[in-house]
Parts: C-alpha cells; structure tokens; sequence
C-alpha cells in the first residue's frame, strides 16, 4: 500500500475539498448533538438534583450584585428575637441558668403579644424546669401565664427536636399551657448530602399516624400562608440585615421600662421567631454560606431601645459561613408568606438548555484547539451562569452545576475523540514527513491527510540534487577518524536542510554526502523554481560561512565546494520500497536529469544548473547563462541547460562583461564558426566554461560535426 499526494490545481481541488469538509463537519455534528443529547438526559435525571441545589449557594451572592435583596428588613414578615451573647453577660441573664430564665421570657412574651405580634415561635427548648414540689414551687408561674394567654389568641409555637431515637420536647406544664400539642411544631431542619441546609421540611409525621406542618410552616400559616404542596427550596434574602434581630436582653430592658411604642413600632404585625444566635451553638452551613455577613448584619441590626449595642464586645470572634438555625427558620418563613419559594428548573427545559448548550460547545470544540476549547468552556459556562442568576430571580434553579460538569466531560471526550479517531491520520503524516518537510508543510499536509491517497502520484515539480566538492579530500584527510568525518558531515547536512526546509522544500533523502530535494511534492508549492534557485543560491552563501567557522576553523581541512542541479518537469511521488519498509520519494526521467545536471557542473566547471524548463520559468530574476545543448547520458534528444550566476543587481559589473563575450562566442560556436569561435573563447580570461569550449571548438576544426549537428554535445558520462 502506497500513499501519495495528488497534483491538483486550486480550482480542481476546490470542490471536492469543500465536500471533504462539509462531511468532516457533518459527522461532527452528528457526534456533538449525539453525545450532548445523551449528556442533556443525564442533567434531568432526579439524581442530579441535590448537585444542582447547590448552585444556589454560589448564585446568591450573584444575584445580589445584579439585582439587590429581594425585600428590606422593613419588608421582612419575620423578626428575630435572640438570646445572644450580650444577653448572657446583661442583668438578670448573666450567671444565671437558663432554666431559671422562665419569667423574663414571660415578660417579653407579653411585651410581643401586647405589641400586636401575629405569632410567636419558640427556637429554644426547656425539657426541665425548677417548677417542682422539691425545687421552688410555682416558680414557672409567670411564664405558663403568658404561655396560656398567648395560646389562646392563637400566637404561640412550642417547639421540640426529633433525634435518632427520642424526641426533645418542652416541659410537659409548659406543653400544657401552650394547649398542648396543636401548638408544639418540630424544629429540625433538613440537610442535603453534604451537611448544607437549602430545603425545608413541609410537615412532620407525628405520634397519632398523621402529620402536622413543620415549625416554619406553622408559623407562616399562622399568618395566612398558605399550606405548601411539598418540601421547598428556601429563597434566602441577601443584604444587610436582611432580618431584623432584636437582643432578648435589650427586649427585656425594654418592656421592663413600658416602651410600648417602640415594642408596637417593631413587632405589630410580624412573625417573631425566639432562639439563639451565638458563636458557637445551634449553627448551621445554609445555601446563604456565600452571602451572609455576620459583620454586616451586626451594623445594619434595628435600633436598640434600652440597652446599647456594644459590638466591640459582642461581635462574631472570627468570619464562618455558618448561621444560627433561627435565622434560616425565619428565612423559610418569609419564602412562604412571600411566596418566594424556589422550584428547580423542569426536567424538559433542563434537557433542552443543556442539551443545546452542550451541542454548540461540541463544535465550538471541534473548530479550536484545547486552550482555545477552554476559553470558550469558560466563556459559554459564564453565559450560563448570567441567565441561571437571572433565572434565580424570577425563582428557578437552573442546572448550572451540572451544565459545568458536563461541559467538561463533553472537553474531554471531544478532544479524545479528536486526538483518537480525527488526529490520527495526522499524527500519522507528521511522523512520516517531520524528518523531511519543515514545520509549516507538515502541518499543511496534516491539516488535509485526504491529500494523501492511495497509488502513485504523476506531479508537476521541481528537484535539486546537491553534492560536495572536495569530499574525497576530506574523507582521506579523516580516515583515522571516522566519528570526526560524520559530525562534520552531519553538520554541513543540518544547515543544508535548515536552508532547503526554510524555501518550503521537502528534503527527500540524503545519499552519502549529497542532498535530494524536492518542490511540489508532497504538497503543490507555488513558485517551485524560483525557491529552488534561491535556495540553490543560499546554499553557496551558507557554504561560505560553514567553511571559515566549521571546515576550516574548526577542522583545519581545505574548504568544501558544493555542485547542485535543478530540473523540473512531472515526475511520479509516492512511497516506495518493499512491504515491509517504505519510502516516499519522488521518481522519473526529470529526478535523473537533476542528478546529471549535477554532475555535469563538474564539466563546466559551473556551481548551479538548471534544465530549460526551470530557467524558463525565472523571469528576469537571475542573471543566467546557457551553457549548452546538452544530450545526457541514456537520452537522445538535447536539452539547454543554464547556470544560475546570480540574482540580478547583485552580479558584478565586469562579470557581467565576460557573460556577453560569451554568448558571442557561443553565438559563433552554434553556426559552426568554430576558428572565430576558439578565439573569442580563449580571450576570455579566468573562465572554466570558455577554456572547455576553446578546446571544444579546437576538436571540431579537426573533426567536424555531422552536417545535421545542432549544437548539441552528448555526456558520455553521469
């Protein structure tokens, strides 16, 4: 099997080229919607949910940047009211158990309730009591006073922790005087897989096979809420403040002096949720981990109306993204009253949004490389991210968090699937050319391998063969040191290369000390003949320095000389050999003829030849010369062959000169003049070509050509 690169002109290879990447893009099409279809029905799946709830947690923060809190604290139906650190150090608090707390909490209950509180919850559980025949009788007096009259009026919650095995109830005198369990609602909150609370519990079941509302539905439904369908995904509010919290000792100090007015400017129509808000107790991670600022709240907490605020004192000791469990019972309130309950995105649009998403990242993959690939993973994902905020807003969830993931799956199996199935044809080129083509064609020809098929290839290019002048010397020279003789050939090779690589040339093979090198395979190549020459002429000047720095500066040998012949015509390329080693190469009369012309330099004693067809496609580029009508050996029709003196403008006046006498000379030689011819040959000095043609000139006036003879001269030899 042989593979080879076809000769096509632009306009031929124009439509089927097209169609070769219409295809391309068809199947990748056909592989990117596949694989984003399959990925969109993995994102609906209800397994994924719990991944995709908390995309809130990051989302908030974002949307409070774009959009502001949903509320104001004013705005807020729910109001906290907080046995805090300050409370533990204020009068009658401090050192004193909290067991024994019972009639200050019953004179602040009232306070709330005289001040117009729709209900009042209870955050905080006392399963004991002094209120005991053996400790101090009718001490809980009070409290159970206020518990009842509270009752009555519909405005109190009791409120009592399930645990593994057993349940945290209130003190069965306190139950009672609440009216019992019609007003006792659980507590406890609902944790998704990693520990973080984003939902709430709509009811629990209780002891008598039927259920009753959670303590935040209570209290919400107390309030006019209606009952929700199921459990929800709380709708955190953001900003300063966000809740008001009140400190139970300044409430205390407060109704303890009559402040009605402050008490009714507070807490007339709201639902006032009583519990702790320490550093350390009852704390709890919330989807409001990123958005709540403990600092903040401090400095945005409502006005105090007996007992200052000293947040040098009683400020959070260090910042933590938790937050006391009452303040996410009063956010679950407000979610309901406000009917801000989040609903995550339905399963369809899910599909549908990442599915499409998915899809034109996949082309977006399949048209850049990796880096690229990334950016634009990054940049899609941050689209992603706006419309999931602004989704957040209007109260959905979007599957940000899976869109992200997945979005990286889709990265990696589409650049797999690229280097795999797609790249392995052009690792395939790059590891058979690398060693021959320079950079720039490998990477031309990989990017279009379907230029490469099967079979022989007849093309239109140019070859150059290059050998060394003086190699023998050398190599005796270097005979006692073989490893000498390679490096040096070796480097002389290197910056032959480098020269041929930089003019686009495809370095065929290197045969002992002589250089193959072709333009036009495996790729068309614009030009082939001017950047042959060039390269030709490059060649020589690079010569020039690798002799003073290498050959004679570092070897201490004669200089080297180098003779190159350039032929160009159609030839056959393809790869070459047995089956079980092959070769791409290039084959034909026209490959021979650049391999005569360069050994006939040796005859002419010329540096660079090149067939008619190549100087006939040079222009006024070069100063040229025709050296003959020349009949290579196994041929039998003559050819001209030119040197290449040089690029014009750059050739020397008096070289110039002795061009023009030579053509003259030739002129005479060509109509059999051959007298005139010898004497104009021999007056021209320094002149390797002119004496070979003097001599020539001398033979035929003692031997004169055929009456048929054209000019030509036959090679007897390559």
């Amino acid at each position: 099997m042989t593979l080879a690169v076809p000769a096509e002109t632009p306009a031929m290879a124009a439509a089927p080229a097209g169609g070769r990447e219409r295809r391309r893009w068809a199947r990748r099409a056909l592989v990117a919607g596949g694989l984003a279809l399959a990925l969109g029905a993995v994102a609906a799946l209800p397994d994924l949910d719990g991944l995709n709830r908390r995309g809130i947690d990051f989302l908030l923060p974002l949307r409070h940047l774009a959009f502001g809190p949903l509320f104001t604290p004013a705005q807020s139906d729910a109001v906290v009211v907080a046995v805090d650190e300050q409370t533990y150090r204020s009068e009658p608090f401090s050192g004193t158990p909290k067991v024994a707390w019972t009639p200050h909490l019953a004179q602040v209950l009232d306070g709330l309730v005289a001040a117009g509180a729709t209900v009042v919850g209870f955050d905080m559980i006392y399963p004991t009591s002094l209120d005991r025949p053996e400790l101090l009788r009718g001490y809980d007096r009070p409290f159970l006073l206020s518990l009842r009259q509270a009752a009555e009026q519909g405005k109190v919650v009791l409120g009592q922790a399930r645990l593994s095995g057993e349940t945290i109830a209130p003190y069965p005198g306190q139950l009672l005087a609440a009216k019992g369990p019609d007003n006792l609602r659980t507590l406890n909150l609902k944790l998704d897989d990693d520990d973080v609370v984003r939902r709430y519990w709509r009811d629990f079941k209780d002891e008598r096979g039927g259920s009753a509302p959670s303590f935040g539905v209570e209290l919400a439904m107390r309030a006019g809420a209606p009952m929700p369908a199921d459990d929800f995904l709380i709708n955190f509010n953001t900003g300063a403040g966000d809740v008001p919290v009140h400190s139970l000792a300044d409430l205390f100090a407060c109704t303890g002096k009559g402040d009605a007015v402050y008490m009714e400017r507070h807490f007339k129509g709201k639902i006032v949720l009583l519990g702790e808000a320490l550093d350390l107790e009852d704390r709890f991670r919330s989807a409001k981990r990123f958005a709540h600022d403990e600092a903040a709240d401090a400095r945005a907490a409502p006005e105090r109306c007996a007992l200052a605020a000293d947040p040098g004192r009683f400020a959070p000791v260090v910042d933590r993204r938790s937050m006391p469990g009452v303040l996410i019972h009063a956010a679950a309130v407000n979610t309901l009253t406000k009917g801000l309950a989040l609903e995550m995105l339905p399963r369809g649009w899910t599909f549908v949004t990442v599915a499409g998403s998915l899809f034109l990242l996949g082309l977006l993959f399949f048209a850049l490389s990796p880096a690229l690939g990334l950016l634009a993973w990054a940049g899609v994902a941050a689209a992603q991210g706006v419309v999931s905020v602004a989704a957040l807003q209007a109260g959905w969830v979007a599957p940000m968090p899976s869109f992200a993931i997945l979005g990286a799956l889709t990265f990696t199996l589409l650049y797999a699937y690229r280097f795999v199935v797609e790249d392995r044809e052009r690792r395939r080129i790059h590891h058979a050319f690398r060693h021959y083509l320079a950079p720039a064609l490998v990477d031309r020809l990989a990017e279009d391998p379907s230029a490469l098929k099967l079979g022989g290839e007849r093309r239109h290019m140019t070859v150059m063969f290059s050998d060394i002048v003086g190699f023998t010397s050398i190599s005796e020279g270097l005979k006692d040191r073989p490893e000498r003789l390679v490096e040096l050939m070796n480097r002389y090779l290197t910056f032959m290369s480098e020269v041929v690589e930089r003019h686009g040339g495809y370095v065929d093979k290197f045969i002992g000390d002589a250089v193959m090198a072709v333009w036009g395979a495996p790729l068309p190549t614009d030009r082939a003949e001017i950047k042959a020459v060039e390269t030709a002429l490059d060649c020589q000047a690079a010569l020039e320095r690798f002799n003073a720095e290498v050959v004679v500066g570092e070897y201490g040998m004669p200089a080297l000389g180098t003779r190159i012949g350039i032929a160009t015509g159609y030839a056959i390329a393809g790869n070459m050999g047995s089956s079980s080693r092959l070769n791409y190469t290039v084959t034909g009369d026209m490959v021979n003829l650049a391999s005569r012309l360069e050994g006939a330099n040796k005859e002419y004693g010329s540096l660079v030849m090149v067939s008619e067809a190549t100087a006939s496609a040079l222009g006024d580029r070069y100063v040229l010369r025709r050296l003959d009508r020349l009949v290579v050996k196994g041929k039998t029709e003559p050819i001209a062959v030119f040197e290449v003196v040089g690029r014009a403008g750059e050739v020397p006046l008096e070289t110039l000169r002795r061009l023009a006498a030579f053509e003259s000379a030739l002129a005479l030689h060509d109509i059999r003049r051959f007298a005139e011819a010898r004497y104009a040959f021999e007056g021209i000095a320094g002149d390797d070509t002119s004496a070979l043609y003097a001599k020539r000139c001398a033979f035929y006036l003692d031997n004169p050509p055929p009456t048929d003879w054209n000019g030509a001269f036959v090679m007897t030899s390559k």
